[in-house]
């Protein structure tokens, strides 16, 4: 029985296991992969759809240094539907320095200091009114070389003053309209309504700063 019970395991076939193997390329310069729920405290960035889109496209002309002037442009751009405003630009017609010192604890300390620099012959007097109240004005100049050379004077005697630049502002004007899909027609429409202005229409993005006047 032994014998017949050998011969039997000899001739049954052999279960053999199959293993798949599958060859993976590593990249060793990578940084390695994480989950974004494996990385504490970041959360997925959800991006809509508006996002996707390029900014929008404007039509920009000016500047225009009366607001009446950009107003008719206005009028005109309505006048044929086409969406427009009027959009106001603060630019710097004029730049000064203030010279000062720092403001002292009350108006009696002030004219105290105020005397004391004008017995060494330093031109000044006390700020009475706003932020830099009880403070002492040395001095408000348009050009940076004077405000040097008076710096180099008080270094002398041992004064360090303030440097404040003051910028002077006015408005300038630019109409604003969106560019459409249908801009080769209304190109001629657009520089016509211009009345003649020696202006041009600029392409910019709706949500840039204005270009320089």
């Amino acid at each position: 029985m032994n014998l017949a019970y050998l011969g039997y395991e000899m001739s049954k076939p052999q279960e053999v296991e199959s293993v798949e193997t599958v060859d993976v390329s590593l990249v060793s310069t990578g940084a390695p992969i994480k989950l974004i729920s494996e990385v504490q405290g970041v959360k997925p960035r959800v991006v809509s759809q508006s996002q996707a889109v390029k900014d929008p496209l404007c039509w920009a002309v000016g500047p225009y240094k009366v607001e009446l002037d950009a107003k008719h442009l206005y009028a005109r751009l309505l006048a044929v539907d086409l969406e427009a405003k009027v959009t106001p630009q603060p630019v710097v017609v004029k730049e000064e320095f203030w010279v000062y010192l720092p403001p002292l604890p009350n108006k009696k300390q002030a004219i105290r200091k105020l005397k004391e620099l004008q017995k060494r012959k330093v031109d000044s007097f006390v700020i009475t009114e706003g932020e830099l109240a009880n403070g002492i004005s040395l001095g408000l100049f348009s050009k940076k070389e004077s405000v040097d050379r008076l710096l180099a004077g008080l270094k002398k005697k041992n004064i360090t003053p303030t440097v404040k630049t003051m910028q002077r502002t006015r408005d300038q004007y630019w109409v604003i309209s969106p560019v459409l899909d249908n801009e080769l027609k209304l190109e001629k429409t657009r520089d016509r309504l211009l009345d003649g202005r020696n202006m041009e229409w600029r392409q910019i993005l709706c949500k840039s700063e204005l270009p320089a006047g």
